[in-house]
């Protein structure tokens, strides 16, 4: 099996562990750089940073400072040669035609290395501390982003100038010049759990990013992606955001999690849960506060686990093999140390469960 690994690199600070007591850290380039080049040596498959514009405060200041991501992947790309690059960018904050050479030029940098995540959805103060979230744009954001990328597209592949009158845009003989390296377009990505967010997926974007706390729940997503998906007559791929919370032990790594946790920052977590809820229906809303109920609410999204080598391994593959996901995309509260440990303690089990086709181990510098 050839399950595909990504590292979630932590472009606000702190990472993703909401406390007091987890590792204290701003989201510098250098320290981003450092991942990046440990993640490729070790044989990561991708990197992923997010799009992030305002913070959720708390005494930890939960994602106050933070990195852009087609800025800090461009920066990387003439530093790395194997692994993808997924960029995140949101429609409302840029016009589809100034992305579309943004990205081209991004591709080129990375030599067709590029992914796009798209992010059709996101706190709402994101965008609104600049002006730039539509009135009522949760009715017809599904709309707005397919009409979007679909001038992305255009511009990408067309070797003519486009003209184009849609509901949201319009362009008159646009040139767009040089094109991607990658043909006919870089792969696009979606992180969504809702039907809507799937057939959107299936029709415009080649990965869809899940997130779940129990493996029936991601079975269920996964399943309902690629079903959606082969309707429209197209392979989804499926991908999990997992928060490992890793030591050598499972007493370690169990101590680890209990010293995060009595440090925890519920402050920057009510604000969490209180900002992404507001907007929502009354049974959506409920869904997620039973979410902020559990232990899990540590950290932000995501499916968490706190577990040594040994567990840590068996734990991914029954979400590989159970959870019918193709690929997991890791946090780690200390992303160096994390790292490290994945490479040394867990990869090699992986490769004896033929969850991860084999790769010579490296020994790495520390």
């Amino acid at each position: 099996m050839g399950l595909e690994l990504g590292v979630f690199i932590p472009v606000g600070n702190n990472g993703w562990v909401i406390s007091k007591n987890s590792p204290q850290y701003r989201p510098t380039f250098a320290l981003n750089r450092q991942i990046a080049l440990l993640a490729e040596e070790i044989g990561f498959d991708y990197l992923f940073s997010m799009a992030k514009w305002r913070g959720f405060g708390g005494e930890t200041q939960f994602w106050q400072h933070s990195l852009e991501s087609m800025t800090l992947m461009a920066a990387l790309a003439p530093l790395t040669s194997e692994v993808k690059l997924i960029a995140s960018i949101a429609p409302t904050v840029v016009h589809p035609a100034v992305f579309a050479k943004t990205a081209a030029t991004l591709d080129d940098v990375s030599a067709g290395r590029l992914v796009v995540n798209i992010v059709s959805a996101a706190n709402r103060d994101e965008y609104a501390q600049m002006s730039l979230y539509p009135e009522n744009f949760e009715a017809y954001r599904y709309p707005y982003t397919e009409e979007w990328l679909e001038v992305v597209k255009l511009l990408w592949t067309s070797e003519e100038r486009v003209t184009y009158t849609g509901q949201y845009f319009t362009l008159e003989d646009c040139e767009s010049w040089p094109k991607p390296i990658q043909k006919p377009s870089p792969p696009i990505v979606c992180a969504t759990s809702s039907e809507a967010g799937f057939r959107f997926v299936a029709k415009h974007c080649d990965y869809a990013f899940l997130s779940g706390n129990n493996i029936e729940r991601v079975k269920g997503l996964s399943l309902q992606a690629k079903q959606i998906g082969r309707e429209s007559g197209r392979a989804i791929k499926t991908q999990l955001l997992v928060h490992l919370c890793l030591d050598d032990t499972q007493e370690k790594a169990k101590a680890r999690f209990e010293h995060y946790f009595a440090g925890a920052d519920f402050e920057a977590i009510s604000n969490v849960y209180h900002l992404r809820s507001r907007d929502w229906a009354p049974e959506r809303a409920a869904v997620l506060l039973e979410r902020f109920q559990y232990w899990g609410r540590l950290f932000y999204g995501g499916f968490p686990f706190v577990g040594g080598p040994e567990s840590t391994a068996q734990f991914l593959e029954e979400l590989a093999v159970q959870g019918e996901v193709d690929g997991m995309v890791l946090t780690f509260p200390d992303f160096l140390e994390g790292l490290h440990l994945f490479h040394e303690h867990v990869m090699p089990l992986l490769r004896e469960r033929g969850v991860r086709l084999e790769r010579a181990d490296r020994v790495l510098p520390r």
